[in-house]
Order: C-alpha cells, then sequence, then structure tokens
C-alpha cells in the first residue's frame, strides 16, 4: 500500500484561466484604484510640465523670442511710418504700434506652433513606454512652449501699452489668443506630423496652417466679384446708432432712393473669421471700445457677415435684436475642427503603426 499512487496523480494539470483567472486578478490589484485613463493624464502633464522647464532652461529659446518681440515691434512701427507717408507723426501713432504688435505676435505664435508640434515628435517618453501614443505627448509639448512664449509676449505688451499710455486689455486679448492658436496650430503640426511621416505630413500642416492664415482672407477677396448685385433700395429712416456711432436698427420707408451696388458679403464672409487676425480684432475692439484704432472694427465685421454695409437693400429692415452671429466663436470652432480632425487622424495612423494587427 505504500507504493499505491493517488488515483489523481496521473490526470493532467490545467492553469485555471479565463474568468476565474479575471477574478484572481481582481483580488490581488483590490488596492489599486488607478485607470488608464488616468495613467495617462498624468503622463501628458508630466511631459508638459517636464518640457516647459527645458524650455526655460533654454538659453536659445529665450534669444529666439527676444528676437521675435522686437522683430514684430520693429515690424509695426515701420508700418506705422508708412502709413504716415512722411508727414508727422500723430499723438495715437504709439497706440497703434502697440496695437499691430500684438496682431504680429499673434501671427507668430501660429507659425511657430505647427514648427513645434512637429519637431516634438520623438522627444520624451516613447508610446510604447508611457501608454500614450499619438500626438498627444507632441501636443501637450508644444502647448507648454507656447505658454512661456505668451507669457513673455503679453509682458512686452504691457510694457508697451504702459510706454503709449494705452488700455492693457489689448494685451490681456493677445495673451489668450496666442495660447488658443497655439493649441489649435500645434495640434495641427503634431496630427499631421503623425497622420503622415516625413515630407507629406509637412506639406499637409502647413497647407492646413496657410488656409487658416491666408487661404481664407483670399478665398473672400476673389470671390467678391460673385457675389456684387444691383439692387432696390429704399430710404432709411429712424436710424439707431450705439455710443460708438454704429449702425443697430433702422427702418426702410416706401420711397425709393434708386438702384445701388450691394456686395452680399453674408455669404462669403464666413469663411475669413477663421482669420486669427480677425478673430483678434473682433475681440479687441470689444473688449476695450475706448481704442480708436480698433473701436470700428467689430462693427464693420459684424456688418460685412451680415450684408448690411447698405441699409434697406429690397426693403429689408434691421432691427436692435442683440442676437447678432457670434463671429469669434464661429471662427474658433472652424480652427478647432480642423486642428481636431488632424489630430485624431494622427491618432488612429500612430496606433495602427504600433499594432498593424488591430
Amino acid at each position: 500500500m505504500a507504493d499505491e499512487k493517488h488515483p489523481a496523480a496521473d490526470e493532467p494539470l490545467y492553469e485555471p484561466i479565463g474568468a476565474g483567472k479575471i477574478q484572481h486578478d481582481d483580488e490581488n490589484d483590490a488596492g489599486d484604484t488607478s485607470s488608464p485613463g488616468g495613467a495617462q493624464v498624468r503622463l501628458l502633464v508630466r511631459s508638459a510640465l517636464a518640457s516647459a522647464l527645458l524650455t526655460v532652461r533654454s538659453a536659445r529659446f529665450w534669444w529666439e523670442s527676444a528676437a521675435i518681440l522686437g522683430a514684430c515691434w520693429g515690424t509695426g512701427t515701420l508700418l506705422v511710418i508708412a502709413l504716415v507717408t512722411g508727414g508727422d507723426l500723430p499723438p495715437e501713432s504709439h497706440a497703434w504700434v502697440y496695437m499691430l504688435t500684438a496682431a504680429l505676435l499673434v501671427l507668430v505664435s501660429c507659425v511657430l506652433a505647427v514648427r513645434w508640434g512637429d519637431v516634438q515628435r520623438g522627444a520624451g517618453p516613447k508610446p510604447a513606454e508611457g501608454a500614450v501614443d499619438g500626438p498627444l505627448l507632441d501636443w501637450a509639448r508644444c502647448i507648454a512652449q507656447g505658454l512661456i512664449f505668451a507669457t513673455a509676449s503679453v509682458v512686452f505688451l504691457l510694457l508697451l501699452a504702459f510706454w503709449s499710455e494705452s488700455s492693457p486689455a489689448v494685451a490681456g486679448v493677445s495673451f489668450v489668443l496666442i495660447i488658443l492658436e497655439v493649441m489649435v496650430f500645434g495640434g495641427i503640426g503634431a496630427g499631421a506630423a503623425r497622420w503622415f511621416e516625413g515630407q507629406r505630413g509637412r506639406v499637409l500642416a502647413w497647407g492646413v496652417a496657410s488656409l487658416l492664415l491666408v487661404g481664407n482672407v483670399v478665398a473672400v477677396i476673389a470671390l467678391l466679384p460673385s457675389v456684387r448685385a444691383y439692387e432696390p433700395v429704399l430710404v432709411a429712416i429712424n436710424i439707431q446708432r450705439d455710443e460708438l456711432g454704429r449702425v443697430i436698427s433702422y427702418q426702410c420707408s416706401p420711397e425709393i432712393r434708386g438702384i445701388a451696388e450691394v456686395y452680399h458679403t453674408e455669404r462669403i464672409f464666413w469663411m475669413a473669421t477663421s482669420n486669427p487676425m480677425v478673430i483678434l480684432a473682433l475681440i479687441a475692439g470689444e473688449a476695450e471700445s475706448k481704442e480708436n484704432a480698433l473701436d470700428w472694427l467689430p462693427g464693420e465685421l459684424q456688418s460685412a457677415a451680415e450684408g448690411t454695409q447698405v441699409p434697406c437693400v429690397e426693403g429689408q429692415e434691421r432691427e436692435k435684436t442683440g442676437a447678432e452671429m457670434p463671429l469669434a466663436l464661429i471662427g474658433v470652432g472652424t480652427q478647432s475642427g480642423a486642428a481636431g480632425i488632424l489630430l485624431a487622424g494622427g491618432h488612429r495612423a500612430a496606433r495602427r503603426r504600433l499594432n498593424p494587427a488591430a
């Protein structure tokens, strides 16, 4: 009996897998409440902070930023001098330089963001190691750099505002808009670089950026002849204006004023709202209505969007409803949509390269 084997000794052993195994692992990991999504967010935050620290310590970044600030200020000064055409500079010329510098810094930040989003690729933790694949890491590092550049820009603009005795509202609007444009154009650069490798990604990124920076305004100008028409115009009465002299409402009398040349810009102006300069003019003009160089811009742009440059075209009246088309919001939405498409495409392409069988 001592040599008798147990009846189950020769039976094969099976390793528990499936539901039982999952239950066992869950019991061992009961104390771990972290989620993959939370780990990805933490990695993005750490990468952004690390990039910000490297940027602050980079002497090259500060020299380049100082050169950009000086170039924008110098360009704004030359533009003001050119507009005066040899005459004496008016008292508000310093305020014009201040606002032109702010506009140029917003424009330059868009170009820098595309480059930052592209060159950040491959820096920092690798997707397989950090559990984040796609362009999100590149985008986070780009935003960190943009935040530091925006901070340096707003300090410079505040100094110009103090020197020109202008309101700091334009500097504050520019600071917010620079951060927003860095997020948008940085997403375009990072997403395109991951969607198509090499030169094709750069062509896509700069192509989309060119459409948002130049192509939209050029398209509106090119399409102006197609929206020109000759319409009967009635005499406008009971015209009401706001504190800046902008027409906010009017009524039309039965009397015909004649036939006028009308541009129906309401059909095409929506394309220009995605331009950063248009967004800056809309927001800055409303933020500080006392700036003589900007107070007329929001009203004119709103009139172009509604096609009310000529009142009482075909007897169409305008009422003071207060529900105007949010042009700046439309522009920001268009920009964000373009960046979102490229980021999503880059994310899917990067995951496909890491896991071709998926």
